[in-house]
């Protein structure tokens, strides 16, 4: 078995190549390999497959060959290795994240508005992943690795399930999905919504940068029940609060969702409303401008616990940008705690 570096375009890679002998006379190509390059780490025939599927093995110069395909006395193959990927470090920061509730096994905080939740692409610092990075030095198992639940996106404050160990992860993840957990957000919204509606526009992705989806025809099947809200506080004229319920979790399910009903969530860059944004009284409209993101909150999540099997209920408060647009910060309006499921108005 020869080993040699080679080159493609700027990337550098790692060239295997051996000489079918007698003892590959009655095996497959895969086994073949698999045989030669024993001690590859991770080494599987499922790996051997993929590097088949794009021509990363050549027999005696010719790419392509299947893996049932069989090798002669004498053959000639070559396997280039693809780059390995390299796991990028995180780097723990020491930002302000608050806490709602923490135990052995999980951590609920408040996400604030403006902060991504999890380090993508150029973006590698001043995420909520880093500042849990930071928080699980304080961990009884210092090992442990945060694990998000699930995620907000950049503008959406509030509520935020994390794991403290993969075991968890995956048991909060599977009662996250049933019907069993609920995910309740509150919306500031241009428009007059009906007091109750229940929203199942397919949606599917209609963009990927910025990422945006759309109701699409043959799209994921999603649910948002919507009930509308009277705050104590007077709101500006020209918006509405609405508290959301997810019956599905979709990308940007909420915001899509109110977008194509017509109650566009105010201060979305992404699902803006022209019509809309022109119904706004001026001093309304600033306000609104004022948001720097869309007026969306996860403000209260209720699941069974994934290791007591005891109600996890977990509400955040409401932060200063929503408080502007008349939000109460005590919750004094007329919400119910459950999902609006009857007497609704179907959008679909």
């Amino acid at each position: 078995m020869r080993r040699r570096d080679e080159s493609r375009g700027t990337k550098p890679v790692l060239a295997r190549e051996f000489v079918a002998d007698r003892g590959d006379e009655r095996l497959r190509l895969d086994q073949a390999v698999m045989r030669h390059l024993a001690d590859e780490p991770g080494l599987s025939r499922t790996r051997v497959q993929r590097w088949l599927d794009a021509g990363l093995i050549s027999v005696n110069g010719i790419e392509g060959r299947r893996a049932s395909s069989s090798l002669r006395l004498g053959d000639a193959v070559v396997v280039t290795l693809p780059k390995p990927r390299v796991r990028k470090v995180h780097a723990a920061e020491a930002l302000d994240v608050p806490i709602l509730f923490e135990d052995e096994w999980l951590v609920v905080v408040n996400k604030p508005a403006g902060m991504v939740s999890h380090p993508t692409g150029r973006l590698q610092s001043g995420t909520l992943f880093n500042a849990l990075l930071h928080q699980a030095r304080a961990w009884d198992d210092t090992t442990s690795r945060p694990g998000l639940v699930h995620r907000l996106d950049r503008d959406t404050s509030g509520v935020l399930l994390v794991a403290k160990s993969r075991a968890v992860h995956a048991r909060a993840a599977r009662i996250l999905a049933t019907e069993h957990a609920t995910k309740t957000y509150l919306a500031v919204v241009l428009g007059r919504p009906p007091e109750d509606a229940t929203i199942t526009y397919p949606l599917g992705k209609i963009s990927e940068k910025p990422p945006r989806v759309g109701v699409v025809e043959d799209g994921w099947p999603s649910v948002t029940w919507v009930q509308r809200l009277r705050s104590t506080w007077p709101m500006p004229d020209g918006l509405a609060l609405l508290q959301c319920t997810l019956g599905s979790g979709r990308l940007h399910q909420i915001r899509a969702h109110l977008h194509a009903a017509g109650w566009p969530v105010a201060g979305d860059p992404i699902y803006r409303s022209a019509k809309a944004d022109a119904k706004l009284p001026e001093m309304t409209r600033a306000q609104v401008d004022a948001l720097d993101g869309q007026a969306l909150h996860a403000w209260r999540l209720t699941m069974p616990h994934p290791m007591t099997g005891e109600m996890l209920d977990v509400t955040a408060p409401i932060p200063p940008r929503l408080q502007a647009l008349g939000v109460s910060p005590g919750g004094s309006w007329d919400a119910s705690a459950g999902r609006v499921r009857s007497a609704a108005t179907p959008h679909a």
